[in-house]
């Protein structure tokens, strides 16, 4: 199986004018690099929560439908939670040719996380014929909706790691950086009051 985002959100979980007042910055001369480290938080959040933030679209490819010892599965759960919506389930034959799988025959389950296709009864997944590798195409929203939306604590979480990057600096970037860029955050590590903050939204494997 494989995840490929499709269209990423146009903002990351919040937005300039609150980060710099967070901050407590007043002018506009880093405006463009605070911009850009947000959406890197805001990424760096979701990766390790395993969830959307702001609405975006999914591809997710399985090789084959799920099946339970000799019948198939009736479910497939969708990564990257809150769940909102499937644009639509196609599969493809040996050949290569897309078929798109009726709607009316699967329930979106967007209320458990994460969330799942669910057969409707009386419906059965395609079966045999299908090519041997991505076989399956599931294209998917997640996100909580807008940046309002994204729970306070996982945005105070960013603003605090915002915080601390900025501490005991007078702007951003410094001036002997060879590439201006986010280089305290990839060296290190998640403060530990974020953390404090995200840890009840991880998705937990057992």
């Amino acid at each position: 199986m494989s995840l490929k985002l499709k269209s990423a959100p146009a903002t990351g979980a919040v937005t300039l004018a609150e980060a710099k007042d967070y901050l407590r910055i007043a002018d506009s001369q880093n405006d463009a690099e605070i911009a850009s480290l947000v959406l890197a938080l805001t990424e760096r959040a979701e990766l390790w929560t395993g969830r959307s933030f702001v609405d975006q679209s999914w591809t997710f490819w399985l090789d084959s439908l799920p099946i339970t010892k000799s019948c198939y599965a009736r479910q497939i759960e969708i990564p990257r939670p809150p769940l909102q919506s499937v644009t639509h389930i196609k599969t493809y034959d040996a050949v290569g040719t897309g078929a798109v799988f009726p709607a009316s025959s699967y329930f979106v389950d967007t209320v458990s996380s994460p969330g799942r296709i669910v057969l409707q009864e009386g419906h059965s997944w395609p079966a045999g014929g299908l090519r041997l590798a991505n076989a399956v195409e599931i294209e998917f929203i997640a996100g909580y909706g807008s940046v309002g939306a994204v729970p306070p604590a996982l945005r105070e979480g960013i603003l605090l790691w915002m915080k601390v990057l900025f501490s005991g600096k007078t702007k951003l970037f410094e001036s002997d950086e060879s590439t201006p860029g986010l280089a305290d955050l990839h060296r290190g590590e998640i403060p530990p009051q974020t953390l404090t903050l995200w840890k009840p939204y991880q998705l937990m494997r057992l």
